[in-house]
C-alpha cells in the first residue's frame, strides 16, 4: 500500500513548511525513520522522517516550495505501485517562476541583468473606479480578525465584490508584495530571494500591521540597575562562569510586572481576551538572516541568574540554528532590546498573537534634575506598543510606570 508523506506540524504556531533540501531521491530505498527532507517552519529548520519502509516513488514538491500543514509532499511504497493522482497546494504559487533557494552558508551569486516591465499583480476584479475595493462589511470584519490583506484578493461576489467566503479561503495564503513595473532602462544589480525566515517575518509583520497599535514612551533611570548588575557579576562570574546582561535583569522585571497586568500577557481570540497564567517572555535576537524570538518560560518564577543561563544558551543556539520548536513558540509577551546597537529609541511592531511588546534603547549617562540639582545618571528610553483593540493609553502608561519603578529600585527582585 502506498504511504503518503505529508508536511508535518513541528510547532503549535506552524502553518506551512518550506522545502529546503531533499535528502533522498526518487527510486531510493528507505526505512521508516530515515531522514528524507529538510524543511523550514516557524523560524527554524527541521528534518522530516520517512513514515514507512519502501521506495520513494514520487516527490511532489521542489526546493523553495511553501507547503501548508498536512498537504502531501511525497509517496512511499513498493516498486510499480500506482500512486494517487494528487498534488499539494503551494502557498507561493504565482505566475512568476520561483527563485532558487539561497542557503545561508553559500554566498548569493551577483550578476547584472536588465528586466522587462511587468504588469503589477492586483485584485482588479474587486477594485472600483478611484481605487476603492469592493468588499462587504462582513468580509471587512473577517479580514481584520484573520489578518488578511484584501488588496491581494479577487472577489467572487456580484461585480467582483469581496465576500466573507473569499476572506476565509484566503486565510493562510502567502502574503506577497505586488509585482511592480520596472523600467527597461534600469539595470538590476542583484536579485536575492527572501529566505524562509525572512518570509516568515514578512507574514507575521503584515498580519500585525492590520491591527491598530498605540505606543507609549518613557525614560527610565537605570543607575540602580547598573549597580545591581555590577554587584551580581562580582558574585556570579567566578562561581558559574557567566555574566548577567542588562537584558536579563529587564526580562525579570518585565515578568514580575506582567503578573499585575494580565491583559498585557494575553491574546485576542475572536471577541474574547485570553489572559495567560504563565508568563513566557520572548527575547528578540538578531541573526544574519533575520529576527528570532526564543522564549524564557515562566520567567516570573525564575531568578535573574536562571534567566541569564537560559539566554546565554539561546545565543549559542542562534549562531548554530539549533533551536527546538518549543523554544520558539508560545511566548505571551516580547522584549526587544537594541541598546547593544547604540539605538536610543524605536517603535516596535507587536509579535502576533500577543497584545504588547516592549522596546528598549541604550543605557547612557545623561544630566538629569533631581531635587532641583543636576546629576549624572544612567538613563534608558523605553517604548511599549499595545494592541488598541484590547488596551488603551491609560493602562499602557500604568504598565510602563510600574516597570519604571521596578527598574529604578531593582534590589527587591529575585537574584
Amino acid at each position: 500500500m502506498v504511504t503518503t508523506m505529508i508536511m508535518q506540524r513541528m510547532s503549535v504556531a506552524m502553518e506551512y513548511g518550506v522545502i529546503l533540501k531533499w535528502l533522498k531521491k526518487e527510486g531510493d530505498t528507505i526505512k521508516k525513520g530515515d531522514l528524507v527532507v529538510e524543511i523550514f517552519g516557524e523560524k527554524n529548520e527541521f528534518e522530516l522522517e520517512a513514515p514507512a519502509d519502501g521506495i520513494l516513488l514520487k516527490i511532489l514538491c521542489e526546493e523553495n516550495d511553501e507547503i501548508p500543514i498536512s498537504e502531501p509532499i511525497a509517496f512511499i511504497g513498493k516498486m510499480d505501485e500506482k500512486i494517487p493522482d494528487v498534488r499539494p497546494k503551494k502557498m507561493n504559487q504565482s505566475s512568476a517562476p520561483s527563485a532558487p533557494v539561497v542557503q545561508s552558508t553559500v554566498p548569493a551569486v551577483t550578476k547584472t541583468v536588465t528586466t522587462k516591465s511587468v504588469a503589477p499583480k492586483v485584485a482588479t476584479g474587486s477594485v472600483m473606479e478611484g481605487g476603492r475595493i469592493r468588499i462587504s462589511p462582513r468580509a471587512t470584519k473577517k479580514a481584520e480578525e484573520l489578518g488578511v490583506d484584501i488588496s491581494l484578493i479577487s472577489g467572487t461576489g456580484p461585480e467582483g465584490r469581496i465576500v466573507e467566503k473569499d476572506i476565509i479561503a484566503a486565510q493562510g495564503v502567502a502574503v506577497t508584495a505586488p509585482i511592480l513595473p520596472i523600467s527597461d532602462e534600469r539595470a538590476v544589480k542583484r536579485i536575492e530571494p527572501m529566505s524562509p525566515l525572512r518570509r516568515t517575518i514578512a507574514r507575521r509583520m503584515t498580519q500585525s500591521s492590520h491591527n491598530p497599535h498605540i505606543t507609549m514612551i518613557t525614560e527610565i533611570d537605570m543607575t540602580e540597575t547598573v549597580a545591581l548588575r555590577k554587584e551580581l557579576n562580582v558574585a556570579i562570574e567566578n562561581s558559574i562562569g557567566i555574566r548577567i546582561s542588562f537584558n536579563d535583569i529587564i526580562v525579570k522585571a518585565v515578568a514580575d510586572v506582567l503578573e499585575k497586568f494580565p491583559k498585557f500577557n494575553a491574546m485576542l481570540n475572536g471577541n474574547d481576551v485570553h489572559m495567560f497564567e504563565d508568563v513566557h517572555i520572548g527575547v528578540a535576537m538578531a541573526t544574519d538572516d533575520g529576527l528570532i524570538v526564543p522564549i524564557v518560560r515562566n520567567a516570573n518564577k525564575k531568578s535573574i541568574t536562571e534567566i541569564a543561563l537560559e539566554t546565554k544558551g539561546f545565543g549559542k543556539k542562534a549562531k548554530s540554528n539549533s533551536f527546538n520548536p518549543e523554544e520558539l513558540t508560545g511566548s505571551t509577551f516580547t522584549v526587544s532590546n537594541l541598546g547593544p546597537f547604540k539605538v536610543d529609541l524605536f517603535i516596535p511592531v507587536i509579535n502576533p498573537p500577543e497584545t504588547a511588546i516592549l522596546a528598549l534603547g541604550q543605557i547612557k549617562k545623561k544630566p538629569v534634575v533631581i531635587d532641583d540639582m543636576i546629576a549624572i545618571r544612567h538613563m534608558m528610553m523605553a517604548s511599549c506598543a499595545v494592541d488598541h483593540r484590547i488596551l488603551d493609553g491609560a493602562p499602557a502608561g500604568q504598565f510602563l510606570l510600574a516597570l519604571k519603578e521596578t527598574l529604578e529600585s531593582p534590589f527587591m527582585m529575585k537574584y
